[in-house]
């Protein structure tokens, strides 16, 4: 089969998309499929890969950024031979498979404004954004939908009402060769002694890009609430706004032990030496971070409204709380985590639910859904 893949971006720093959309391919090619990836950038590892790379030039600056880069990727796509099947990992319109790993921006608004939504459906770019939403869901505009994640699917049934036989969930697949869970004692005293870290506190990781829409500001709320802040030490990794980092370092100053750092190249590394993964986000479809700790045998703290929280079993490899807004239960959650027998017992069940989640089971299940795109009308 010959297919189109459609992303913003194949630069793994980028994040878990870019990371989602490696494996994919490598098991695609493994397939023998043909592949074309019509993108805007890429890196030197995405270069080396034996798939036909296609620069998407910059859309125009006036138009929203969706609108300019669908005008843009579906030049490029037309100046090309016909493909069986275009895959959109990224807003497109038209399109015959959109995966939506992005989640659905009607939910997340409402999650984000809440009762002043209403107003800022007056600003372009929430207006725009909505309106470009609805035309990728309205019929003729695609032939099949991937969610990856059953939360998500469920509000794409509820916030568009597209035909529940053409939304499927698959769940991303993970690399079980860099994120495993051996060797964690050695990775947390290697953790430790890297950063001047106190081993007897408990090690608290955050890593993601925004630290806002993450609730990294709600996961600090919670360690200062608890008995003794003191006992924890926060590691936050990823690339974040300069404003909101000066903010919240701080507020945990005198108050918190913490080290900020940027992107890493090594982030199993830091779920293996890590006790507990604190990801209290405001909405995500399934942040890679959370399969990849479960992976390396990291408990997981979150919300309800992470696609995540699907692989934790409350009590047993981690804690899902309500909504980020709601501390107490986050608090809980951390001081649950300071006894290291207790994570112990966490960290042996971390893996239960993430184990079938291979590359090739979804490499599989999305090539099943791309052949039913390209026999759908």
């Amino acid at each position: 089969m010959k297919i189109a893949l459609v992303i913003q971006s194949l630069a793994l720093a980028r994040g878990g998309a870019e990371r989602f959309t490696r494996n994919l391919l490598r098991g695609l090619l493994a397939e023998r499929h043909e592949l074309s990836v019509f993108c805007r950038e890429w890196d030197a590892g995405a270069a080396a890969l034996p798939v036909e790379l296609v620069q998407i030039p910059p859309g125009r600056s006036w138009r929203h950024p969706w609108y300019a880069f669908s005008h843009a990727a579906h030049a490029a796509l037309c100046r090309h031979a016909h493909f069986d099947v275009v895959f959109g990992l990224t807003q497109l319109c038209p399109q015959d498979v959109h995966r939506f790993g992005g989640g659905v921006y009607r939910y997340w608004y409402e999650r984000k404004y809440g009762r002043m939504l209403p107003l800022h459906l007056l600003r372009p770019r929430v207006h725009f954004a909505l309106t470009f939403e609805r035309a990728m869901y309205t019929p003729g505009n695609y032939r099949q939908l991937i969610a990856i994640s059953e939360m998500d699917r469920q509000l794409i049934l509820e916030y568009y009402k597209v035909p529940p036989e053409r939304v499927h969930t698959v769940y991303n697949g993970f690399d079980f060769e860099e994120f495993h869970e051996r060797n964690r004692a050695d990775a947390r005293a290697q953790l430790c002694a890297d950063h001047q870290l106190d081993p007897a506190t408990t090690l608290v990781l955050f890593a993601a890009n925004n630290y806002v829409r993450k609730g990294l500001p709600e996961g600090i709320a919670a360690l200062l609430r608890t008995r003794n802040p003191r006992a924890f030490s926060l590691i936050v990794i990823g690339k974040a706004h300069a404003r909101s980092k000066a903010m919240l370092q701080h507020r945990t100053a005198g108050q918190l032990t913490t080290l900020w750092l940027d992107r890493v190249n090594n982030p199993a590394d830091f779920y293996r030496g890590a006790d507990v993964l604190l990801f209290p986000t405001w909405y995500d479809s399934f942040a890679n971070v959370i399969g990849e700790a479960l992976c390396c045998g990291l408990p997981v703290i979150t919300t309800k409204q992470a696609g995540g929280a699907e692989m934790i079993t409350p009590g047993v490899n981690g804690f899902v709380a309500e909504r980020a807004e709601a501390i107490d239960e986050l608090t809980a959650a951390c001081e649950a985590m300071t006894d290291p027998a207790h994570r112990a017992t966490f960290s042996a069940r971390a893996r239960d639910k993430v184990a079938a989640l291979t590359i090739e089971r979804c490499t599989r299940e999305t090539l099943r859904v791309l052949k039913l795109a390209a026999q759908t009308s």
